[in-house]
């Protein structure tokens, strides 16, 4: 009887990459593993002595830039304080030419009076322009309209700009005013409302809410006429949709000064 053969063993199924074996471990080994040793051991020992200096670093900039901010800090208050006293002292100042300019203007008016310079119907067409056009100050019964920013800053458009101004002072002239002023300053056909830096002025004069229009006239009419015009309409509107405070009322007598910014530019004599 012969010997028994033993079954045939069956191979392994052959990997699909086999072939790629070489360029494999050319791929996994391209960099010696003593290499990766030695860096590790080399970058654990440095790590420590670079990244002290740079911290230091840092804090050294950290600490000058600081100590700089607070050197300049009450230099800069100061200078703002500056500013803001010599802005001050100059409206103060220039308060006081008006008021000066307005008492010349008065003398002059009666010494033209005085001195006959003038017709009958001259002089009573000058009496009734002066007031009219702001040249002459005028003092009667009148109204007050107050005029502040909405409590809510973040609210867009509560914040009252010369624009406000400017429909405000057109409403009391359409109810039927007689002369109009705005904290303080008499208004004319050459008054200048504008914004500027953020500030409204009045011929170039900065103005600080709340603002403050002034009215002569007939009292009732103003009160229930105001409400009709187009800046009653539209302050009306700012309160019920931005919040923007007004109201308006009776004042009793007031003054209203001749506007200092109202002067002849050209003239010709009366023959």
């Amino acid at each position: 009887m012969g010997a028994q053969q033993s079954p045939p063993r069956e191979e392994a199924p052959r990997r699909l990459d086999a072939s790629m074996d070489l360029l494999n471990n050319l791929r996994r080994d391209a960099l010696d593993p003593s290499y990766a040793e030695a860096a590790a051991i080399h970058g654990g020992r440095r790590r420590g002595p670079v990244l002290f200096p740079a911290l230091l670093v840092v804090g050294l900039l950290f600490g000058l830039a600081v100590a700089s901010t607070w050197r300049t800090a009450p230099a800069a208050a100061q200078d703002r304080a500056a500013v803001i006293e010599r802005i001050k002292a100059t409206e103060d100042r220039i308060d006081e030419l008006r008021g000066r300019a307005a008492g010349l203007g008065e003398e002059v008016r009666e010494l033209r009076r005085s001195a006959g310079t003038l017709t009958a119907s001259e002089q009573r067409l000058a009496d009734e322009l002066g007031p009219a056009s702001g040249a002459d100050p005028v003092t009667g019964p009148g109204v007050r309209l107050m005029l502040d920013d909405g409590a809510d800053a973040a609210i867009s458009g509560s914040r009252v700009v010369d624009a406000d101004l400017r429909m405000a002072a057109n409403g009391l002239w359409a109810a039927g005013a007689e002369a109009v002023a705005i904290n303080g300053h008499r208004l004319s056909s050459r008054t200048a409302i504008r914004n500027a830096g953020g500030a409204i002025t009045v011929d170039y004069r900065s103005l600080t809410r709340p603002y403050t229009l002034e009215a002569v006239g007939d009292v009732d009419a103003l009160r229930t006429g105001f409400a009709d015009t187009d800046g009653g309409r539209w302050l009306t509107g700012l309160r019920d949709h931005y919040g923007v405070g007004w109201r308006l009322d009776r004042a009793g007598q007031i003054r209203l000064e001749a506007d200092p910014g109202l002067g002849v530019d050209r003239a010709t004599p009366v023959r």
